[in-house]
């Protein structure tokens, strides 16, 4: 493509050299000029012409922003009805999920307000922490559906990525209890991330910091199993080379630069939020078990296999040419 605003330049003085030779009244006073013209510095000039032309795009710019911002508004609609109307059982399921796991919460939280005090006290600290944990975690979860409602699934999965790292730090004030739950609440006007997690006891005085990784270590979850989804949430996340050019939203090989929605890569954001979502839910309504939050915490995880199997078809029916997903007679 030739530099619109280099060649606009060049015409610009072609014209101001053709209008000031025909002033000229001998050939003399020509060759002088053109002398001149060959040795003269044009760079300010070049200068104030870009930014009296940006200012002029600016002011263009600002004069028909919304009927240009409408027209995209109405393209933007149609990708994401689009969007919708091929994954609308997919995300049907998450959005029930939110809702479950949403009116479980309020149910489990209305008990907890009416136990015995003495009860409540043993483990308050816990069920505060994990509690704002949670509320955070199902803001995330909610976050994720909606990225992924609108064609973005890297997106998503940054999202999920958060809400993984929820998951580990609420496994972890689970498991050790009161003294570190407390710990973690009182940290919360400091600039110590993880210092709170040395009141469990299970680091070393000599230990300079605690990471991430410490903590992880040391809960009680499964974290092992999900190494690979963390990694690749995190090239997704950072600005690393996998993350640029291995999408999630782009299919294996496709040589695209993707700038806006897309409709695959969805079933990873949708089937790994729905299983820490459950995970986490599960740790909260453990605080204090009652037959409700058992029943609760049991169908919200029988849940997941309802998300698994809806967003593995809809995949496997929008990319007939893609490896299956689902498989009836295993599943």
């Amino acid at each position: 493509m030739a530099d619109k605003f280099g060649q606009f330049f060049k015409d610009t003085l072609k014209e101001i050299l053709v209008e000031h030779v025909k002033e000229l009244k001998n050939q003399s006073e020509i060759d002088k000029f053109y002398e001149k013209y060959e040795k003269a510095d044009f760079s300010g000039l070049y200068l104030e012409m870009i930014n009296d032309t940006s200012n002029q795009m600016v002011s263009d710019a600002k004069m028909i922003m919304h009927e240009n911002t409408l027209l995209f508004r109405g393209e933007e609609t149609e990708i994401i009805a689009r969007i919708e109307q091929k994954w609308s059982n997919a995300f049907a399921t998450s959005e029930t999920m939110y809702m479950m796991v949403l009116e479980s919460v309020k149910d489990y939280s209305d008990y907890v307000n009416k136990i015995d005090n003495k009860e409540r006290e043993k483990s308050i600290h816990k069920y505060t922490a994990l509690k704002y944990i949670h509320g955070r975690g199902l803001q995330q979860f909610l976050e994720i559906i909606t990225l992924m409602k609108n064609g973005f699934a890297d997106g998503a999965y940054s999202r999920w990525r958060s809400l993984y790292e929820l998951n580990i730090i609420a496994s972890f004030i689970s498991e050790y209890g009161e003294e570190v739950a407390e710990a973690y609440i009182s940290s919360h006007n400091t600039e110590d991330r993880y210092e709170w997690a040395r009141a469990c006891g299970e680091f070393s005085p000599k230990k300079r910091y605690i990471s991430f990784d410490d903590i992880r270590k040391k809960s009680n979850f499964p974290s092992e199993l999900w190494q690979q989804p963390y990694r690749i949430s995190n090239e997704v996340t950072h600005a690393s080379s996998q993350g640029t050019f291995n999408r999630l939203g782009l299919m294996d090989g496709e040589e695209k630069i993707s700038v806006g929605h897309t409709d695959y890569g969805l079933t990873i954001p949708g089937e790994h939020s729905a299983i820490t979502i459950a995970q986490l839910t599960g740790l909260l309504l453990m605080v204090y078990p009652s037959g409700d939050s058992i029943v609760a915490a049991k169908m919200i995880n029988k849940w997941v296999d309802v998300v698994r199997e809806q967003y593995f078809k809809t995949h496997d029916y929008i990319f007939p040419d893609e490896p299956k997903l689902w498989d009836d007679e295993i599943n």
